[in-house]
């Protein structure tokens, strides 16, 4: 994937497991759990992926989001445990639920 400065993707989860390298730029993410009743989204953590970072997620558990800061490019490689030409994307749900800080 190419992404521009500035891009952001929405909350959302995926249909099957990833495995994701950052290969130029930094990709900032973050992951999100459903509250108790699915009402809203708790952030669990933040994380900033530079060029060389692997990672990978699976369902259930991988609500998150994606955006790129900076003025450049960044480029990430996606693997993902499905046939995407079959489901047309790699993204099951977006989530547009209220968003809340963890708490401290």
């Amino acid at each position: 994937m190419v992404w521009r400065p500035g891009q952001v993707t929405p909350v959302h989860d995926h249909i099957s497991w990833c495995v994701t390298g950052v290969l130029q730029g930094s990709e900032y993410e973050e992951i999100f759990a459903p509250g108790p009743r699915g009402e809203f989204l708790t952030e669990l953590t933040r994380r900033r992926n530079p060029p060389g970072t692997v990672a990978g997620f699976a369902p259930p558990g991988d609500i998150h989001r994606v955006r790129i800061s900076g003025t450049g490019i960044a480029v990430s490689m996606h693997i993902y445990g499905a046939d995407l030409s079959r489901h047309g994307s790699s993204i099951r749900r977006v989530y547009d639920l209220p968003l809340r800080a963890p708490a401290r």
